[in-house]
């Protein structure tokens, strides 16, 4: 049967699993990325979960059409709950905002006690989620980011570990992408910059309070074009 298409950043994220892993995909939906990974023969075992019944029973229904469905247990469950550190040593979590993510491995600390490698990809509060990874006790091990459908997709490599990094977590996981030499970098660096230069002005003169710390982060992402800058011109 023809091999599943995936959107790109669904795509991007199989180049961070290794192949023979034992992977779940939390939040699965349709079932996309379970199917790609039983097809190709890249993960060992293959879990997939959702809280949600209904798209549980799509992806199942996918995964029949694949003729896959002895190749992936699906689980009907809020985040990681009922997962345990022996039944997997890949986590993925994609298509939720970066505090859900957050919860959700927050609730599962077997993730840092066994070294699970978790492959994120925050639809929002980027911010917030390379905060808690931080304070949690993880680290990056690697990131890339992608484009699909004219937005920006981050992908998170994450495991536990500790921080040698003065940056703040977020501007640190942007240093990550800017050493990989991404040819998206540049375009997500300015966009960054301009958003939070549309931010500051109108912080600035309605008065509020989070003025300093949207400041503070602009400088910050000004200073990261700089080095970058710096990087590729030696």
């Amino acid at each position: 049967m023809e091999l599943i298409k995936l959107p790109d950043r669904l795509e991007s994220i199989v180049r961070f699993i290794k192949k023979g892993s034992n992977v779940i995909d939390v939040g699965t939906d349709h079932g996309y990325l379970p199917i790609y990974l039983a097809q190709t023969n890249h993960a060992k075992h293959i879990m997939a979960s959702d809280v949600s019944g209904r798209s549980l029973e799509t992806a199942r229904r996918n995964a029949s059409k694949y003729g896959l469905s002895d190749r992936i247990e699906f689980i009907e469950a809020p985040g990681l709950k009922g997962i345990y550190e022996e039944d997997v040593d890949t986590v993925i979590i994609s298509g939720l905002g970066g505090e859900t993510i957050a919860k959700i491995i927050s609730g599962a600390p077997w993730t840092k006690r066994c070294e699970t490698k978790l492959i994120l990809q925050p639809q929002s509060k980027i911010e917030d989620l390379c905060e808690f990874l931080r304070t949690a006790g993880y680290a990056y091990i690697d990131a890339d980011i992608v484009m699909d459908n004219a937005k920006y997709y981050v992908i998170i490599c994450a495991q536990t570990g500790k921080c040698l990094s003065d940056m703040s977590p977020e501007i640190e996981l942007y240093a990550v992408l800017a050493k990989k030499r991404s040819p998206l970098f540049n375009s997500f660096l300015d966009s960054l910059i301009l958003k939070n230069q549309s931010t500051v002005m109108s912080l600035k003169t309605s008065g509020s309070k989070k003025y300093e710390a949207v400041h503070s982060k602009l400088n910050e992402l000004l200073s990261l074009r700089k080095a970058y800058n710096i990087w590729q011109n030696p």
